[in-house]
């Protein structure tokens, strides 16, 4: 009888819906969707859905005014996941998809909350979200400056807190909807029945809303400066510290950084793209003769390839979900490959003649494996592909690139040997 019990638990979880609910209705003080709000490559609502799909949530909807093209995208996106997305405009509508069982995780429009902070509000602090979540309703204390500037966004629910815009629930509070005015904005009377239910109100853990430096963690998309704010101080957080030891490594993660913004959501596929144009050429223009010229442009190549990994980086510590780094790694592969036989070709031997065909292979091979070190200043130098190419073309041009590699291999040989040590 209790294994029959216990089965049928079991079996109500796995039929349990997570269903994440946002908003696309409410306005900056431009007049723009708060929703469609550019932070770093997404929209606002874009963002809400990366953190709801991080939360396992197998369905999305969205309160909104209408259809528009901010979300149709999320829509593509969710179902790409896997997932559901409903754009409804009324509260009898959010009635009819959700059943009492579901879990309902509630983000207020135009919030941007810190993920590791839900994370720890709502999966534990061991960030699990595959069991169930912890239901509450996130608080800030009276005093903190988002009450005080955004009374509207977050509303007192006692004398000493107000609602932080995130909460998790029974979805069996929504049904309820179908008893209240259906004009009424659904997330506050969604949460003033979640507080009749007894639903516990949890303050978020300490230094989540705001940073050490001032910078706000949680907020609210109320302008564009104050995205401008959060986004400059998101990417600073995400971009890599480059080490001059490999200066082209350096200048593509300097460059990635000052034109981040813009570029974000396509950079990793133009400059690989480039970096793959280059090379080729360079490979193309070796093979014809022109040695000097072909490792010029398959080192430009390597940058390319350098800024590719850098965006790649940058967009999957930013977004979930993102494969754009295993891509990196296999262009990275690729262009150690076309290096080696840039470097045959320039050295203008008959491929039949192994040791000499064996030596760019050789070079760029252990290039490669020494770039595996843990030290940032180590790993920088002999993963700038860019600066040997240039460095080996300047000692094709003088005659010498045969001894360059020669040196060049010993030199990174040591460097594994002194690893290994």
């Amino acid at each position: 009888m209790q294994s029959a019990v216990r089965f049928g638990r079991l079996l109500l979880m796995e039929c349990q819906l997570r269903t994440a609910l946002i908003a696309a209705i409410k306005r900056t003080d431009s007049g723009a969707l708060r929703a469609e709000m550019m932070l770093a490559g997404r929209s606002v609502a874009g963002w809400q859905v990366d953190l709801a799909h991080a939360l396992l949530c197998e369905r999305v909807i969205c309160l909104c005014e209408g259809p528009n093209d901010t979300l149709t995208t999320l829509q593509r996106e969710v179902e790409e996941r896997g997932g559901e997305f409903h754009a409804i405009r009324s509260n009898l509508q959010l009635v009819s998809l959700v059943r009492a069982d579901d879990e309902l995780i509630m983000m207020a429009d135009g919030v941007l909350a810190d993920r590791d902070a839900v994370m720890q509000f709502a999966a534990g602090t061991n960030g699990d979200a595959k069991s169930a979540l912890h239901r509450g309703i996130a608080v800030l204390p009276a005093g903190h400056s988002l009450a005080a500037s955004h009374p509207e966004d977050f509303e007192r629910i006692a004398g000493d807190s107000h609602w932080a815009g995130f909460a998790v629930i029974r979805a069996g509070q929504v049904h309820k909807l179908a008893d209240l005015p259906p004009d009424g904005d659904a997330m506050s009377l969604l949460l003033r029945l979640a507080l009749q239910a007894s639903v516990e109100c949890r303050q978020l853990a300490d230094g989540s809303a705001d940073s050490g430096d001032g910078t706000a963690r949680w907020m609210i998309a109320h302008s564009g400066s104050a995205i401008a704010e959060r986004e400059a101080a998101l990417l600073d957080s995400s971009v890599s510290e480059p080490s001059w030891t490999g200066p082209g490594l350096a200048i593509a993660a300097i460059a990635t950084r000052a034109i981040a913004p813009r570029w974000i959501e396509k950079g990793p596929e133009i400059s690989a793209l480039s970096a793959v144009f280059l090379t080729l050429s360079g490979v193309g223009l070796t093979g014809y003769g022109l040695p000097l010229v072909g490792l010029s442009l398959a080192a430009f190549g390597a940058f390319g390839g350098a800024m590719s990994a850098e965006w790649s980086a940058l967009r999957s510590r930013l977004w979930s979900q993102d494969t754009s780094a295993r891509r990196a790694t296999m262009l990275t592969i690729a262009l150690d490959c076309s290096a080696a036989i840039v470097l045959i070709l320039a050295l203008g031997v008959p491929i039949s003649l192994v040791a000499n065909a064996a030596l760019p292979i050789l070079a760029i091979g252990l290039a490669h494996l020494a770039g595996r070190d843990d030290r940032a200043s180590v790993n920088a130098f002999w993963r700038d592909r860019g600066l040997h190419l240039i460095g080996f073309a300047i000692a094709s041009g003088a005659g010498y690139l045969n001894e360059a590699l020669s040196i060049f291999a010993i030199a990174a040989l040591l460097q594994l040997l002194l690893r290994r040590k």
